[in-house]
């Protein structure tokens, strides 16, 4: 009669203990994890401008692509400046950057380091509005009194810690 006993017990138990298990297993791979923050629509802009750079995010591809000239030499805390002249416009379009950010390793090979967008201002004395860019206010527009544009650089391919939007990124030289 004890063994039955304790038979029934660990049958109980055991099914307990199991019920348990799957239960914390349902629950830690539940894909509706109300925890994880939503993406704003910036946020979600520059993941858009990520895809579309991703495959030409390579020197060579950049160039092949149209963004082959080199309109800065290197500039410190910013890069390489390679422009793709016939996307400088007036009209900004998330996933068609006027030039990609690139900087030489080590062993001088160049690395994608972001984007940046530029639109032109007819007179730099009564410059228009900056331009609508990304959702929000986290993008910074500033004008280039060099170039008479409005520019925004867009750091996707190193991070910068004053932030995505920051003009010059102090991890580069």
């Amino acid at each position: 009669m004890k063994n039955l006993k304790n038979n029934k017990e660990t049958v109980y138990y055991s099914t307990l203990f199991a019920l348990l298990i799957a239960a914390l297993l349902l629950v830690s791979c539940n894909n509706d994890d109300d925890s994880a923050p939503e993406l704003e629509a910036w946020q979600i802009e520059v993941n858009q401008l990520r895809a579309a750079i991703n495959p030409i995010s390579a020197i060579n591809d950049a160039m092949a692509a149209g963004w082959n000239i080199d309109a800065t030499g290197y500039m410190p805390n910013m890069g390489h400046h390679y422009i793709k002249l016939e996307l400088i416009d007036n009209v900004f379009e998330i996933e068609k950057p006027e030039a990609l950010l690139f900087v030489p390793d080590e062993n001088d090979v160049m690395q994608f380091v972001g984007v940046e967008y530029l639109v032109p201002i007819e007179d730099l004395d009564n410059p228009p509005p900056a331009p609508e860019g990304y959702t929000g206010t986290e993008d910074v527009w500033e004008i280039s009194t060099m170039d008479s544009m409005w520019t925004l650089h867009v750091w996707i391919g190193l991070e910068n810690p004053d932030g995505i939007f920051a003009r010059l990124n102090m991890t580069l030289d």
